[in-house]
């Protein structure tokens, strides 16, 4: 069964939409149509599958261009990750409607196609755990309703598993002639076989590097580095049969071989397979708090002569296309080696961390992956014509994790006054309230917030984030700690 909630419009964007008028009714197709030629009588909307975090803003920028939104929920999620709103949002974001999947994917798309109100144009993915059922819901459309005049695309089901799955994932890249992490997949009671695998890691020295992590996380979720055999045995025993950030069970625990290098992001947008790539990132994680990857941060990137990023632009497409990624975004994390690129991970999804990178790739680059999202619907021509990858930046940024050093319950920001008036604040997002209680960072959803830095001069904004991560130590949050610091 599935379970629909709503109907009517929420908020005031969302209200006026309700009230716009559009001249004629155009249907293509045997079956209730998704595509307008001309117009019609009812806003167009959008289904988001799972609108989390940088799917929120996704949202509000459809909204500000007129649509409707459908969110539709592919699990039960806790509220700590319901609650991953932008605070930044510009205007609040009201659901046409809301619907719960509950594991029938053609009563789900049945009841979308009811929905009353709106004419559903297409379907976008929100966040990570929404990979799988946009797959579903798009394959079937697209096997039952569509025509020569859909513009709804799909990714298809067959490789579903691996773009969600870590170690298919790796498998798909390495049958695809693409360099991929050494990797093995392990159930529980399976330790033994886990030390074989790392026997096989060391070096002529006898020492090893591995990680430890689920085979499907976000965020850094779960993600443990171990050179002893102690610290492999107990990181283990943690991820079996503990509950990841999505409220899945971790059966199997994924042992790679460490990746020595400096870690890159491409996020890249896809239609009917040609990729554009719309930034290319460079990722700051370093240990905090017992916990060994901690995001202190992010920069565009940016090379003297542009070689590195064609060959990290060329890899990753090859690694979209081993997974059969012919459309939408995708966010691919990838190490630089002594051997060139290698994949860590791709999200078949927009960049997280809340949209908080829109702000920074628009004054740098000029545009943003969500925008080309929308554009690659509504103009593909527009979409065609993006370069394959970013031209010359006409800035730096950079957008700075906050780290949280002391436990114990948020009294306040008073280091935000001194970071405010530094030269290159732009804005800044925190997702901890006082009041609240304040963990120790040690992932991306313990992080009280970012601020987000950009400047002509890339020395004034290093000099600045270098600034705050002091703060962060010493200045920054006011606490009222509930334990002694060892």
């Amino acid at each position: 069964s599935l379970v629909a909630l709503g109907g009517a419009a929420l908020g005031a964007g969302a209200l006026l939409l309700a009230q716009k008028s559009f001249d004629s009714d155009t249907f293509f197709g045997s079956g209730p149509s998704l595509v307008r030629k001309l117009s019609f009588k009812t806003p167009p909307c959008i289904v988001i599958i799972d609108p989390l975090s940088t799917g929120m803003t996704l949202a509000s920028l459809l909204q500000s261009k007129g649509y409707a939104c459908i969110r539709v929920y592919s699990q039960e999620f806790p509220d700590e990750i319901r609650n991953l709103v932008p605070k930044s949002l510009e205007r609040p974001v009201g659901w046409h409607m809301t619907i719960s999947h509950r594991g029938d994917v053609e009563e789900t798309l049945k009841t979308i196609m009811m929905v009353k109100g709106v004419h559903v144009e297409n379907f976008m993915v929100g966040c990570e755990s929404g990979v799988e059922l946009t797959d579903e819901l798009t394959n079937l459309w697209v096997k039952k309703y569509a025509s020569k005049n859909c513009p709804i695309t799909t990714n298809g089901v067959a490789m579903s598993k691996a773009r969600r799955d870590k170690y298919h994932m790796g498998e798909a890249v390495r049958s695809h002639g693409l360099r991929a992490v050494q990797q093995e997949l392990f159930g529980e009671g399976k330790l033994e076989q886990v030390k074989k695998f790392v026997e096989g890691c060391k070096d002529d020295e006898g020492n090893f590097r591995v990680v430890l992590k689920p085979v499907a996380s976000a965020g850094s979720e779960g993600v443990y580095f171990a050179s002893t055999f102690s610290e492999v045995t107990n990181y283990y025993n943690e991820i079996i049969g503990s509950t990841n950030v999505f409220g899945h069970l971790n059966t199997s625990v994924l042992v790679q071989e460490f990746l020595a290098g400096k870690e890159y992001v491409v996020d890249s947008v896809s239609v009917e397979g040609v990729h554009k790539t719309v930034a290319i990132w460079e990722y700051d994680k370093r240990p905090a708090n017992g916990a060994q990857f901690v995001y202190y941060g992010m920069r565009l990137y940016e090379s003297g002569d542009g070689a590195r990023e064609e060959e990290l632009v060329k890899y990753m497409h090859g690694v979209l296309e081993s997974l059969q990624v012919k459309n939408g975004p995708s966010h691919g994390e990838v190490m630089w080696t002594t051997k060139g690129p290698c994949l860590i991970e791709v999200g078949s999804r927009p960049h997280g961390g809340e949209g908080t990178f829109v702000t920074l790739a628009d004054g740098c680059i000029g545009y943003n992956q969500l925008g080309v999202m929308v554009d690659a619907h509504e103009n593909r021509s527009k979409f065609f014509n993006l370069p394959n990858r970013p031209d010359r930046l006409k800035g730096h940024s950079m957008e700075v994790c906050l780290i949280n050093y002391h436990e114990g319950t948020l009294l306040g920001y008073p280091g935000m006054e001194e970071v405010k008036k530094m030269e290159s604040y732009v804005e800044s997002e925190m997702k901890m309230h006082v009041g609240e209680h304040f963990p120790v960072t040690v992932d991306f959803l313990t992080s009280p917030g970012a601020v987000m830095l950009m400047h002509e001069s890339k020395e004034v904004m290093e000099r600045d984030a270098e600034r705050i991560h002091q703060l962060c130590k010493d200045g920054m949050f006011s606490t009222r700690r509930i334990r002694s610091d060892t």
